[in-house]
Parts: structure tokens; C-alpha cells; sequence
């Protein structure tokens, strides 16, 4: 099995794919041709443990599917309490919405599907080639997934790269271990993240990093691992869905636009010929996927973000998208990635806006009726859903056609205790400061506290990260040449 970057090069290995992250040619890895199907009436009733490893092993048959099962059981058993039994992070809404489902990161160890991610990632790197150098993580990702990244002994040396002005940071200062050195920044996602990509792409930096003993694995939205587990994921989902209905029924999705890596899991889902439906992506106001989607232009960036937004106007899985609409075409599609910086530019003609369309449907939802839809939720199903969620309900109660006789899973990524000041606006009327939030909303709905998110304070930068004044190389050669860099 062999895969290709977004923006050209030759093809590499599936284990290459995920040990080296962003490619050496600055995009993102994808097959270069599908696997064998998979058939989801066979694996109806089957573990969904089971179902991963089948998934992962299509995709990854480097390693055997022996292996895989081992590695997703044990992944799924270090994310459990000891009181626990490992399940499936999905729950049907009530037997009266019976053909309404939620995955939730409720009962997750920081509250984020970003967990799943980390704990295969831990059970897995063991388990990879060895070679001269050592392993060296760059990451760069929003807040959740960096705080679900840290603080398991096991894995490799870290520098993690953090917008400035998280609302997570003493929750993660409690969980960085001494080997995993963060680093933060200020002003732009987006920019950032094509300066790392652009050195992930630098021959001269790894040459670099080699020689000083390192081999450099970058992480970022939409690593192939990441990809494949919210694949993984929602095809365990569609398994353990068809089991609870006599005939087979079209299984639609509503996904948060930051989550959007979920989204390109559903691309691998469908390339095993797993039937899926239309995807509903919401997003909140002021839109910047609509206008993309709608007139193939990026939208001017959004002068106010609202508070605990990932700050990310051109979500990076959207190359993934791209990448298939150009034709497969590498150079094009890293084109467009760089001018996506630029509003107002015609990236997309009138046949790759139809084909972005596909099965794709994006809508935006306004903070009063977020507001509304949330309580509605919850005082229909006991169930309470954040923000990005609502998003993506309202997308999907606006365009899809409800009298279908299909099914549809709402993916909610995080935790709603991350949204708590929100949700305690939605569900008492009333503004709170973040920590009495959480708890009133815990207290009220039951949504658990996880034992890291009790480390919170209305002062959530706690640790005294240094804040980088010069470039990502930089930083990393000044940490490398430092003494608490450590190996």
C-alpha cells in the first residue's frame, strides 16, 4: 500500500506516511490507489475493536492484523478507568429519536476525540521500525489536540507548538512531562501552519536535525493517523448502527467544520465502500467555508473570533478535499493552499465547485439560535451538545430532507464542559465565569469531569512558556542546542 502527498512527490510506504507526518513536499499523505473493500454486513455484530483493526489494516498492511487488534484493544483499555469497560464513544439520543445518534467525548480522558488519536499513536509507535536516529515530534495543532498529545511516558521526545491565548493552558502545563517542550505563538493559525508545512518541505532542516541525531515526525491537522482513526471510528459507528435496524439504512453525518478531520475519515470509510450518506459540515457565523463552497473564493478572515474558536479560517483537512477535486493534482492543489491566505481569489472553476459539493453540504449558525438549538437538544434527549455541534445540528436540520427513512450521527468532538460558558448561557440565561460554568453545567447534566480539566483557574496560562519571537526552525535549533532538551 503506497501513498502520495497532496502537493506532488514520489510515493512512499503507509508506515513512512505516518512516521513522517507532513510530507517532504509539504502536504498531506493519502492513498495512491484503494485497498480491498471492506463489507459492512459482515461486520455487523462484530467487536467494534475488531472493526478498527480491519479498517486500520486495509489502510496500513505493513503491519499484521494481529497486531492491529492488539494495538486498538489496547489503546481503547488505557483510555477506560480500571472500573471501566472499553466502548464505543457513541450513544443513541432516546427510542423515540431512534434513528438520531451522538458521538461524544464525554467519558474521555481530556474530554476530545483527539484522545482516540493519541492513545492508537502510543500503542503504535513501539511497534514502528527503528532507525540510527531518534524519534522527534513537531506538533502543531489546536489546543484539545495538543493537550490530548501530552503526558505519556512512552512516547518520543515533543516540541509543541500552541496559539497563544488557549483557555486550556494550566490543564495542559499539569500533563507536559519534562520531554515534551512547548512553545508558544502568537497571531495566526493559518500562517503558522504554512510555515510548518514549508518546513517539512526543507531538505536543509532534516539534513539538520539528522545531524544531530533526530529524525523529525510532523504532526499536524490531518496526519494520516488522525485521518484514519476518525475513519476507523466511523465505520466501527455504521457497523454497530446496523445492527439495531432490520433493513439497511443510509447513515448521514453532521460534523463541526474544526473537526474536519472526521470528515476526511469519512473519504477513507467511503473508499472501502462503506455506505455512507451526505456529510453536513456547520459552521458559525461569520462563515468562512461557505463562501469557498459556494463561489470557489476564500472568505476574508473574521475581524472578531468568538471566544474558544481553534482560529483556523482554511481548516487544513480541507487539502485532502482539494487534492481530489484538482484531479489528484499536486502542484495545483498546493497552489491553492498558499493563495487560500488571500480572499477575494478565484481558486476553484465551476466543475471543482460542483465536485467540492458532492455529498458535502455547508450551512452557518448564528449565536442566538446556537443558543436556542442547545437547550432544545438537551431538553428533548438528556443530552447535552457544545457549540461547533450545534453548528453542525443546525446544518443539518435546515437541509436535510427529515422524512427520509435514513439515519444520521451528530460527531460532537468535544466535550461540552470545554463550551461550559456557552452552554451554561444556553441552559440557565445567564453569564458565569469559566470554572463555576463547569461546574454548573456538570452538576446540572451530568457530564463528567475528567481529573486534569479540575487543574483549570480563571488564569489558565499557567506555565511560563516561551513565546517564539523568530521562526519555528529557530526555536527548534535553539531547544536541541539547549541542556533541558534532554534525551
Amino acid at each position: 500500500m503506497q501513498y502520495v502527498s497532496t502537493r506532488g512527490g514520489p510515493p512512499v510506504s503507509g508506515i513512512e506516511a505516518v512516521c513522517r507526518g507532513i510530507s517532504r513536499t509539504g502536504g498531506l499523505y493519502v492513498p495512491e490507489s484503494p485497498p480491498n473493500p471492506l463489507s459492512l454486513s459482515s461486520m455487523k455484530g462484530m467487536p467494534f475493536q475488531q472493526v478498527m483493526a480491519a479498517f486500520y489494516h486495509r489502510f496500513l498492511p505493513d503491519l499484521p492484523l494481529v497486531t492491529w487488534e492488539a494495538v486498538v484493544r489496547d489503546a481503547f483499555h488505557s483510555l477506560a478507568d480500571n472500573e471501566q469497560v472499553p466502548s464505543l464513544p457513541l450513544a443513541r439520543l432516546n427510542d423515540y429519536l431512534d434513528r438520531y445518534f451522538l458521538i461524544n467525548a464525554d467519558h474521555l480522558p481530556t474530554g476530545s476525540l483527539s484522545d482516540l488519536t493519541r492513545a492508537v499513536f502510543s500503542k503504535l509507535w513501539p511497534l514502528l521500525p527503528k532507525t540510527d536516529h531518534t524519534g522527534l515530534v513537531l506538533a502543531l495543532l489546536p489546543e484539545d489536540s495538543l493537550v490530548s498529545f501530552t503526558g505519556q511516558e512512552l512516547d518520543p521526545l515533543k516540541i509543541l507548538f500552541l496559539s497563544a491565548g488557549g483557555a486550556r493552558g494550566g490543564e495542559l502545563a499539569a500533563r507536559a512531562l519534562s520531554r515534551e517542550h512547548i512553545r508558544l505563538f502568537e497571531g495566526s493559525f493559518d500562517a503558522r501552519y504554512r510555515e510548518f508545512a514549508r518546513l517539512a518541505a526543507e531538505p536543509s532542516f532534516e539534513e539538520k536535525l539528522n545531524d544531530r541525531g533526530f529524525s523529525p515526525l510532523f504532526f499536524g491537522p490531518g496526519h494520516l493517523l488522525e485521518a484514519l482513526t476518525a475513519g476507523a471510528l466511523a465505520t466501527a459507528v455504521a457497523a454497530s448502527i446496523a445492527v439495531l435496524f432490520e433493513e439497511e439504512k443510509k447513515l448521514d453525518f453532521a460534523v463541526p467544520k474544526d473537526h474536519l478531520s472526521f470528515m476526511a475519515g469519512l473519504v477513507y470509510a467511503s473508499i472501502l465502500q462503506i455506505p455512507l450518506g451526505t456529510v453536513y459540515v456547520g459552521e458559525s457565523e461569520p462563515a468562512s467555508l461557505m463562501p469557498l463552497f459556494r463561489t470557489g473564493k476564500p472568505a476574508h478572515p473574521a475581524k472578531k473570533k468568538r471566544a474558544g474558536s481553534a482560529g483556523t479560517d482554511f481548516p487544513v483537512n480541507l487539502e485532502l478535499l482539494l487534492f481530489e477535486v484538482t484531479g489528484r493534482d499536486g502542484k495545483k492543489t498546493g497552489f491553492l493552499c498558499e493563495q487560500a491566505a488571500n480572499p477575494g481569489e478565484q481558486l476553484l472553476s465551476e466543475d471543482e465547485i460542483h465536485l467540492l459539493n458532492q455529498s458535502i453540504v455547508v450551512g452557518s449558525c448564528d449565536y442566538k439560535y446556537c443558543l436556542r438549538l442547545i437547550r432544545t437538544v438537551y431538553d428533548q434527549t438528556d443530552y447535552l451538545v457544545n457549540r461547533d455541534t450545534a453548528d453542525a445540528i443546525a446544518c443539518w436540520a435546515r437541509h436535510a430532507d427529515r422524512k427520509e427513512d435514513s439515519a444520521v450521527c451528530f460527531v460532537q468532538e468535544r466535550s461540552p464542559l470545554l463550551d461550559a460558558t456557552v452552554c451554561a448561557r444556553a441552559l440557565f440565561g445567564k453569564e458565569s465565569d469559566k470554572m463555576n460554568a463547569i461546574l454548573m453545567v456538570s452538576e446540572e447534566t451530568g457530564v463528567p469531569l475528567w481529573p486534569s480539566l479540575a487543574k483549570i483557574s480563571e488564569d489558565s496560562q499557567e506555565a511560563d512558556w516561551p513565546v517564539l519571537t523568530g521562526s519555528i526552525e529557530e526555536s527548534v535549533y535553539q531547544l536541541l542546542d539547549s541542556q533541558d532538551a534532554g534525551r
